[in-house]
């Protein structure tokens, strides 16, 4: 079933007024609710063209808007226009807030070409930026080769853009004249002061994109793969998300939408860090009932912490159930390698691991069966000097943890998943009584790679499976639709051995897209213990994944846990309210945090220079009594290792207080 343009309703009101039929060239605008934003939609050309003003200065010069496809998109006639208005909100399953606004004017129109096929054009705009997207026609058909969209942004802009999803952001970024492309979101500031932050979202049977500087200096998308054909109208246009629908707001039933490109604009950085929302309401609802199942919750991984022996992770279970760890994942090589090898392989990995190559297990387990669990010796790429040892039995392991109150979750490399049925392998994961599943090396880009993902979704959903999806797939806010995927990598987590500076660029940029599994290591060289433990709450994720700090927990220096760990194990990823209270890109952040229960948890992420940041505590409620924890960087090091200085006093909401930060390093507290 579709729903008509005219008949969307979401939980609020919709006020709705119908333009009827235009043939001459008008121009068309669009405001945002508070009236902060204004957009110019100018009338039939070959392309149409739109421009942007924030408080009523220009932040996108006259763009062009369109496809580029064969036949040629060309002579366009406006037949058709609608506008509505939306005030509404919704309660996410998982998130930063109880509640999300969705609020927003928008402007649909259908134009008409000289071959008779029909071109949609959906606007949207919103108090936080404004968005658009293209509807391919379904009943005549023609092939996309690519889009005209531009966005014609100031030339005295900084922006901060990466070459691919796990690069290194730089730290100051770089003037716009510099730029010449990058993977999304494309974030940057105004020479004013105000931010910016250039994305996609809700990409189904569509290729990805990465934002490109053309030749006449607009921001425009660069996609993935160069040819595909919008579907027939009996063909299946969307994948499934329960009862939700995937074409939302389609003025008929003939447009196959594609992805919305977007803009978020804020008065400064810490606004733009408090409306990554926004993502989210560029994506259809899914059916809240269907999965009530989903529980947020930290995640310890056995990867940097043990092999995969049976006693091991019993006792990270002990150790998950008494730290306030939900979850308990376990990483590569519980199934055999990551995919079948060749002889030539099994013969590279046994020259670069001699000491392991005469071991009677490990070549068996060079021929995984992701249906069974693997026994004795297991090698890792054979170009690395790397392996692991197997000695688990999963069914056991699971009913342990479930006496403990710990889910078991498995890592799987996307070669399994396209090389077995989906279901029928997520049908014995449910039967195991796994709770969720870690996706490894996920193909990204194609349209098929788009589709396989919502799929993947999809079918891990029906078994009661969450999803943590890794490496190079960037999220596009389909969480919403599909809120079992509490954590996808898309970038330059820890793994890639960053500098710490890198920490406080992420929350605008990559954190602006969805959730985020930046790996977390809990004691991280260069790192202050306050720096790293403060990003479980400066990165929202509903399920972090701890990579590391298990092993050293009991050590007694500076790699290891003090008196933070009370902080460690109070912490949780299920939030009501959240304040920005100080950032700056590439410098810092300090986020604030509020649990049902009224509590907040403070994390400061400091970057490269020493700071102190005057907090003003405003945010709690008036004229009560509350009590403050505070963990701030030791003035001694232990190596490369920064400890913990614990105070605890009393404050209230006319109080402010400092937050001393040592290069690389931060701050964490709880007031309760």
């Amino acid at each position: 079933m579709r729903i008509p343009f005219l008949n969307l309703l979401f939980s609020g009101v919709v006020l709705f007024t119908l333009s009827g039929f235009c043939v001459g060239a008008e121009t068309e605008k669009v405001a945002s609710p508070d009236g902060k934003i204004m957009l110019t939609l100018a009338g039939e050309t070959e392309n149409p063209t739109y421009s942007v003003t924030f408080n009523g200065k220009t932040v996108v010069a006259p763009s062009v808007l369109g496809l580029d496809a064969e036949p040629a998109i060309r002579s366009l006639r406006v037949v058709k226009t609608e506008r509505n208005s939306v005030n509404s909100s919704w309660k996410p399953i998982w998130g930063e807030y109880a509640q999300i606004p969705d609020i927003y004017n928008a402007l649909c129109v259908t134009y008409e070409d000289a071959y008779g096929i029909h071109f949609g054009l959906e606007i949207r705009v919103y108090n936080e930026g404004f968005a658009f997207r293209y509807g391919r026609d379904t009943e005549k058909t023609r092939t996309v080769l690519g889009e005209k969209t531009e966005f014609r942004i100031p030339q005295d802009v900084r922006v901060y853009p990466i070459n691919w999803t796990e690069a290194t952001f730089p730290e100051d970024g770089v003037a716009f004249q510099d730029f010449k492309e990058s993977s999304p979101p494309l974030t940057g500031k105004f020479s004013d002061g105000r931010a910016f932050s250039i994305m996609e979202a809700c990409a189904v049977d569509y290729p990805r994109l990465r934002w490109k500087k053309n030749e006449s200096g607009a921001v425009t998308p660069v996609i993935r793969k160069t040819e595909w054909k919008a579907k027939s109208k009996n063909a299946e246009n969307t994948v499934s998300s329960g009862n939700a629908e995937n074409t939302e707001n389609t003025e008929d039933s003939r447009f196959a939408w594609t992805p919305w490109r977007a803009m978020m604009l804020a008065e400064n950085e810490a606004e733009l860090v408090a409306h990554e929302y926004f993502i989210f309401n560029l994506n259809p609802p899914c059916d809240v009932e269907q999965f009530a199942w989903v529980k947020p919750g930290k995640t310890i991984s056995n990867e940097m912490n043990c092999q995969i022996r049976q006693k091991d992770l019993c006792s990270m279970v002990d150790f998950a159930a008494e730290n306030g760890i939900r979850y308990v994942q376990i990483d590569w090589g519980w199934y055999g390698t990551e995919y079948k090898y060749t002889d030539a392989e099994c013969e590279e990995w046994a020259k670069n691991n001699p000491e392991h190559a005469d071991d009677p297990t490990w070549r068996k387990n060079t021929q995984p069966d992701p249906r069974k669990v693997a026994e004795g010796r297991i090698p890792y790429f054979p170009r690395f000097h790397a392996s692991t040892y197997v000695d688990m039995d999963i069914e056991k392991l699971v009913a342990y943890g479930r006496e403990k109150g710990v889910g078991i979750c498995l890592y799987i490399n996307d070669r399994m998943l396209k090389a077995y049925d989906i279901d029928e392998l997520f049908a014995i994961y449910e039967k195991w009584g796994l709770v969720g599943l870690k996706p490894g090396f996920v193909a990204y880009g194609s349209a098929q790679d788009t589709n396989d993902i919502r799929r993947l979704s999809e079918i891990a959903a029906k078994h009661k499976l969450w999803l943590c999806i890794h490496d190079a797939y960037l999220p596009d806010g389909s969480a919403r639709t599909f809120p079992n995927v509490l954590n996808v990598e898309g970038g330059g987590g820890q793994e890639g051995n960053h500098p710490a500076y890198h920490d406080t660029v992420l929350p605008f940029t990559r954190g602006l897209v969805g959730p985020f599994d930046f790996t977390p290591a809990m004691f991280f060289r260069g790192r202050s213990n306050c720096h790293q433990l403060s990003l479980l709450v400066t990165l929202y994720a509903p399920s972090h994944v701890i990579r590391s700090g298990w092993n050293i927990r009991n050590n007694q220096t500076g790699n290891a846990f003090g008196t933070e760990k009370e902080w460690f194990a109070a912490v949780g990823s299920e939030w009501v309210d959240t304040k920005i209270l100080d950032a700056e890109i590439g410098r810092r952040i300090v986020t604030a945090r509020k649990t049902a229960d009224g509590e907040w948890f403070l994390g400061a992420t400091n970057g490269s220079r020493t700071h102190t940041s005057t907090i003003s505590l405003s945010f709690l409620d008036p004229d009560r009594d509350y009590e403050l924890t505070l963990w701030t960087d030791a003035e001694e090091t232990h190596g490369e290792f920064r400890g913990t200085v614990k105070t605890v006093k009393k404050v209230r909401s006319t109080d402010t207080i400092d937050l001393p930060m040592k290069e690389n390093g931060g701050a964490i507290g709880m007031i309760k």
